[in-house]
């Protein structure tokens, strides 16, 4: 009988996976062209830096008339340098260096930027965090040789502002980490699509201890000031960017709000879509957004970085956070005379529309304000007026107009579509009860101006909506709003829409065929990540309803559905679960748990095998002893009530006197994406997937192992077959060589043979059960177990371990990629994450290899011993579901219970 759960397990996973990679919008990114060659021009560096970093190299970017004046390096402008991130060029430098350049030249500006680039031979930092160090260090010498290229200037830069892709982000912040770098030499940090929370892939303890150094450092050093003078914006490429997800790019909890701004592209203004891990470097509305922010941040006195962290800091909330359509960025409101109009219109409509092609005159609208507390306290307008001024909060003086009034059109914010100059402005009048009017100013235009307004009572014009439970996905269930008529704004709360894998499809509905552009706005309060949705034309739309970032513990706010509708049709927002969503944004965030969980799962196997010999009998196969004993109630409820224990504050406490790591369960907590099925959901995704590599890697083997037959020779001592054995002394021989190989080159390279001899050894065991079966047609004795038992219980054991060194090998496989890559520079990898776990494995590879299943076979001692084995797998579901480089140190723990209970036989 077929096993359909993981079958159906494996499914879900595909469903996830596909909607990951295909379920996004369009690449809406537009192109920066350029109109002149690029070009970049080697810095020369030091003897010394060139002799301790070979692989590494500095360029100023450079194109046209431009490219030729710098190729003497008498540089005059602003310093900016590029650091890449994973397996990423220094040449992504492009699309901000040239349009940098393009807008001095059109704005003549005073000042220019100079763009600086570091080639770090593309490496792959995101998976082996040994070389970030280096790369840190060289980065840090590349500053202090720009900087030193000013020298002859007349009022030379002091500071370089630094962009970093990816991981390129966190070797920018780890530059001030270094014991002798000068913090004065950076003051501004733009990232890209850069996981500052945590690595995507915590795969060695080099990556693990270096963002652990950086984060810890950051923290302590904004508390102490020390770093009060950097501000720092970061941006997240939304859905799009399925490498590095949105909610890794905060900053929250490491650089506070006061020198830092953290937002996703699909919410930046004048960006507002999702772009990809690499089309964020190249994506002209984030570029632009970007340049804007830096053009703004140039002291016009010095020409260079304002040292002002106020001053930045608005800027980059102008640009990245709030901008309310204005050229200049103050978000303060300010007394100011209202445009002297050639008419004043009192309107006294609870909502107003205004629609021309063209206003041939400057027409101030009044609309008094309700003093009636309770009444209508709210007031929204949305229009495409260009100007900057556009509304303000007066007291009448007579003759139904204001000379002056509180500008409030920094209150505003811009609003899609991209290019269209909406702006949507809420005003709430409860603390501005001291005017009489609001004042919409709509200048003389030659273009179309449109302007709805409305006031309203808070409490009318919102509601709460509990959403669907995700479970209802099976019976459809919609839960409906019916908007009130004649609306222009409506706010609905999202209540229960606070897990990460809550994910649902927000319907508008309207009754009118022809209609104005109508809004979906899902506004996020924890995090910038708001997505919007625009219909024109058609009073319909669609939005997906789904987090970026897990919620705290601590945030008692809800996401909010804003609409922005014609007051003239009747509106109702349909709400469903999307359950190939939900599946998606469960692997999006929770993926990275499955490798540990199958370790687990292996371990699990690997402990029942061996169980089951010590009880004396039969060694099932791999999926036997999967089915029987790895079920999830054997793993999960034992995470979840160790995390239940350390929720207590007394218990939490003792454990941590210890001086052991807290669970990986402790850390998804933090990060608001824990939930109490995770372990057991994931598990038996982790097993189906399990099956399906064990399929592949069983097929191999098979395959490998029906070719030593049909080539090799027919006749053999089926005894001598299944316990022949190497000699202890050749084992260990090829254990130092193992030893030596991990010493002298690189540890992932002795996996890799370790795993090629063990793949081999279990080829031949297979090849054997298939002539002991075939050939001699032998038939197995329970009572007493012949060699066709023998050899099939020694290979089913065997074939486990092969799976664990391959998991092990796979893990260490970016090390063998980068060891591979600079041979050129250097045959030994200089700081290698998998040395002590090469050498331990090259150790009990001479117990390992002659195992058989026949020496377990009827020995208690093996029986108490293989729940070691058991106990390893636990540990490594609570310990390596994040941290996935502790697994290996799980996985040898079991090789050497296994290999003690081969010693005592």
């Amino acid at each position: 009988m077929v096993n359909v759960m993981p079958i159906l397990m494996l499914g879900l996973v595909l469903v996830g996976l596909f909607d990951i990679l295909s379920n996004y919008e369009t690449n809406r990114c537009e192109m920066t062209w350029m109109y002149e060659y690029p070009e970049y021009l080697p810095v020369p560096l030091s003897e010394n830096v060139t002799r301790s970093f070979p692989r590494y190299g500095l360029y100023l970017y450079g194109e046209g008339a431009y490219a030729r004046q710098s190729k003497n390096f008498k540089l005059t402008g602003v310093p900016v340098l590029f650091i890449p991130g994973n397996a990423g060029s220094h040449k992504q430098v492009r699309s901000l260096g040239s349009v940098a350049l393009k807008k001095a030249q059109h704005l003549r500006t005073p000042f220019h930027f100079n763009y600086f680039s570091v080639d770090l031979n593309e490496e792959l930092t995101g998976m082996f965090g040994a070389i970030l160090s280096e790369q840190t260090e060289f980065v840090h010498r590349c500053i202090l040789k720009v900087l030193t290229m000013y020298k002859k200037v007349d009022s030379p830069p002091k500071s370089v502002i630094l962009v970093g892709h990816s991981v390129g982000g966190i070797v920018a912040r780890a530059l001030f980490t270094l014991p002798d770098f000068d913090p004065s030499m950076v003051n501004t940090i733009i990232t890209q699509a850069t996981p500052h929370q945590s690595p995507v892939i915590n795969a060695d303890q080099y990556m693990a201890d270096f963002y652990n150094t950086v984060n810890q450092f950051w923290q302590d050093g904004m508390g102490s000031g020390r770093l009060s003078h950097v501000t720092i914006a970061s941006t997240g490429g939304a859905h799009r960017d399925y490498l590095v997800r949105a909610g890794l790019t905060s900053l929250k909890g490491i650089v506070p709000e006061s020198n830092a701004v953290s937002a996703v592209t699909s919410a930046i203004p004048k960006v507002w879509l999702s772009t990809d891990h690499l089309a964020i470097v190249w994506c002209k509305q984030l570029v632009l957004a970007t340049k804007r922010s830096l053009f703004d941040i140039i002291d016009p006195k010095t020409r260079q970085v304002t040292t002002d962290v106020k001053h930045r800091m608005q800027v980059f909330r102008h640009h990245f956070l709030h901008h309310p359509g204005s050229k200049s960025f103050s978000l303060t409101s300010v007394q100011s005379a209202i445009p002297p109009g050639d008419k004043w219109v009192e309107v006294t409509d609870e909502v107003w529309e205004f629609s021309e092609t063209r206003t041939e005159d400057v027409t101030n609208y009044m609309f008094p304000i309700d003093k009636e507390l309770g009444g209508r306290d709210t007031f929204v307008a949305t229009t495409n007026i260009v100007e900057d001024s556009w509304v303000y909060l007066c007291q009448e003086e007579g003759g139904k107009r204001c000379k002056e009034g509180l500008d409030m059109s920094s209150r505003g914010q811009l609003s899609p579509p991209l290019y269209s100059g909406h702006k949507v402005v809420h005003l709430h009048l409860d603390s501005y009860r001291s005017f009489s009017h609001v004042v919409v100013s709509v200048p003389k235009s030659s273009k179309p101006v449109t302007v709805q307004t409305q006031f309203y009572n808070g409490t009318e014009k919102s509601q709460e909506l509990q959403v669907p439970n995700v479970m209802s996905f099976a019976i459809r269930s919609v839960v409906e709003v019916e908007v009130p008529n004649n609306t222009v704004f409506y706010n609905i709360s999202l209540i229960g829409l606070q897990e990460v894998y809550h994910a649902f499809t927000a319907n508008l509905v309207s009754d009118c065929e022809d209609n104005d552009m109508t809004k979906m706005h899902m506004h996020i309060p924890w995090f910038k990540e708001d997505v919007y949705s625009v219909s024109q034309g058609s009073g319909s739309g669609k939005l997906s309803l789904r987090l970026q970032s897990g919620k705290l513990v601590d945030e008692n706010t809800n996401a909010e559905l804003r609409l922005y509708l014609n007051p003239k049709c009747n509106y109702k927002v349909q709400v469903w679960v999307n359950f190939a969503e939900v599946l998606g944004q469960l692997i999006r965030f929770h993926g990275i748990v499955i490798p540990a969980l199958a370790v687990t799962n292996i371990l699990m196997v690997l402990s029942y095998q061996v169980r089951t010999l010590g009880r004396g009998q039969p060694c099932p196969s791999f999926s036997e002893a999967q089915t029987a004993f790895c079920q999830p109630y054997r793993v999960a409820p034992l995470v979840n009530l160790f995390s239940l224990l350390l929720s207590y504050q007394g218990a939490r406490l003792m454990y941590l006197s210890l001086g052991i790591p807290l669970p990986d369960s402790e850390v998804i907590k933090a990060q608001g994406s824990w939930f109490r099925l995770l372990p057991i959901l994931f598990y038996l995704f982790a097993s189906a997937i399990c099956r399906m590599v064990s399929a592949a890697l069983f097929g191999g083997v098979t395959m490998i192992g029906h070719c030593m037959v049909w080539f090799g020779k027919k006749t053999a001592d089926p005894e001598e077959m299944a316990r022949k054995a190497p000699h202890p002394a050749a084992l260990f021989v090829i254990s130092g060589a193992f030893l030596a190989v991990a010493s002298q080159f690189s540890g992932a390279l002795a996996f890799a043979l370790v795993l090629a001899l063990y793949f081999g050894k279990t080829c031949r065991l297979y090849a054997n059960t298939i002539t002991l079966r075939n050939c001699l047609n032998l038939q197995n004795d329970k009572k007493k177990p012949g060699p066709l038992a023998d050899a099939e219980d020694t290979f089913h054991l065997q074939y486990t371990i092969l799976y664990l060194i391959w998991f092990m090998s796979m893990l260490y496989m970016p090390s063998v990629v980068f060891w591979g890559k600079n041979l050129n520079f250097e045959y030994r990898l200089p700081a290698d994450p998998a040395l002590y776990t090469a050498a331990a494995m090259s150790a009990c590879f001479a117990f390992l290899y002659p195992l058989q299943g026949c020496y377990l076979r009827k020995k208690r001692s093996v029986v108490w011993l293989s729940w070691l084995v058991y106990v390893s797998a636990i540990l490594a579901c609570m310990y390596s579901m994040v941290a996935l480089y502790r697994t290996p140190y799980f996985i040898l723990l079991a090789f050497v219970v296994v290999a003690f209970c081969q010693r005592m036989a």
